[in-house]
């Protein structure tokens, strides 16, 4: 959406030509003169963990990342040095998350974390990264510590701050009152899930939501009969499995509104519900990926080109990449862990094409600069904006 909160325009596409000269715009903005090349030569070496194997494979927020970084080093890079991306995969275990930082944090190089996403890495990974004065700007940050940590401050808005935007929409804009929130019992984020909904329900000044909570694995059948029996207008789902939830609900829901998270907003979930989906609500936490918005111009074409999904973990990765570019160009002296972190923390608010909201780290023990979301509505097997205005809510 644009700043103005308007409809994302859906003008005739402008020319792959004219894409590629929008990220080269881009990119040289970020760019050193190649005067300044011979002078300064060499490379600036970042690292990123994702779940790139395993449970919940994660793979497009770092090779959106990649895509950026690689524009800008064929533009010439930041000083003249090539950006360097090192990708480790913690396979969704707590020991390949700890291992990975490990090597990371050993290699004196690496100046900063850019780019990864995964469910578990900054629950395993946070003290290290403080304790090696090392920054992370996660592309997706998805456990409560990716926005509880002072070394950590993701790009996206995550899923507490999006279930508290479903539940604002499904309030002040679908008007129902009975509203309920369904979750995954999953190891810290039920807590986090549970401050979202009392924070979000003092704001609004109403009783706290219910919080229906299953294992995964459990039959869904039972769990959607205690749903049920809780005459529910609307509901938020916070899991991963929205697929399954959506086929197993939706016949004994009916007339349930569903409100999903980002993870709902794809076109593989599109695909898998085909007419079963129609209707279901997924909120997007960064400008949506399938509108023709002409702010999303130079983000596609260069998607696009890499071959890179187009999706809001993509764009996380590429608006990460960007921010660390931004931060960095500041720096006059050498470009250490050190001076990348004051970077970081002293960089003015940067406002951005993907998010309503400037991206800023600050000084704060905590980190979630984007507070908002659109709601979508998968409508003829198409997601489409079903709310013209960014919706937002700022935790606390």
């Amino acid at each position: 959406m644009s700043r103005s909160l308007r409809m994302p325009g859906f003008s005739n596409t402008p020319t792959r030509v004219r894409h590629v000269a929008h990220v080269a715009a881009i990119v040289l903005a970020l760019a050193c003169p190649a005067a300044c090349a011979a002078k300064d030569a060499g490379t600036i070496k970042v690292g990123a963990i994702s779940t790139l194997t395993g449970t919940g494979i994660s793979t497009e927020a770092v090779r959106g990342a990649k895509a950026y970084f690689d524009a800008l080093n064929a533009a010439g890079g930041i000083r003249g040095k090539r950006i360097v991306l090192v990708s480790e995969d913690d396979r969704a275990e707590p020991q390949s998350a700890a291992a990975a930082a490990n090597r990371l944090v050993a290699d004196k190089d690496i100046v900063a974390m850019v780019g990864g996403s995964s469910v578990l890495e900054c629950a395993v990974n946070h003290k290290l990264y403080e304790e090696a004065g090392l920054m992370s700007l996660p592309g997706g940050g998805i456990d409560p510590l990716c926005f509880g940590s002072p070394n950590i401050a993701p790009v996206n808005a995550g899923p507490y701050v999006s279930l508290a935007n479903g539940l604002t929409f499904a309030r002040t804009v679908l008007r129902h009152e009975r509203l309920c929130v369904v979750s995954p019992a999953l190891p810290g984020m039920v807590e986090a899930f549970q401050q979202a909904i009392d924070q979000w329900a003092k704001t609004q000044r109403v009783p706290s939501p219910p919080m229906e909570i299953f294992q995964l694995g459990d039959p869904m059948e039972p769990v959607v009969k205690r749903v049920a029996a809780r005459a529910c207008q609307s509901l938020v789902f916070t899991g991963p499995n929205v697929v399954e939830w959506a086929r197993s609900s939706r016949p004994l829901l009916p007339g349930v509104e569903q409100i999903f998270l980002t993870p709902a907003y794809t076109t593989v979930v599109t695909q898998a519900l085909g007419a079963s989906g129609e209707g279901i609500y997924a909120i997007a936490e960064f400008e949506p990926w399938t509108s023709r918005s002409l702010q999303l111009n130079d983000w596609r074409a260069l998607m696009t080109a890499n071959k890179v999904p187009l999706s809001s973990l993509s764009q996380g990765g590429y608006l990460a990449a960007q921010m660390f570019g931004k931060a960095v160009r500041g720096i006059s002296g050498p470009i250490t862990r050190e001076t990348v972190a004051k970077a970081l923390r002293e960089m003015a608010p940067v406002s951005n094409a993907l998010t309503a909201s400037p991206f800023v780290v600050g000084p704060g023990r905590s980190h979630n600069p984007n507070n908002s979301g659109i709601p979508m509505q998968l409508k003829d097997g198409q997601w489409r904006v079903a709310h013209s205005k960014w919706i937002s809510f700022e935790m606390r």
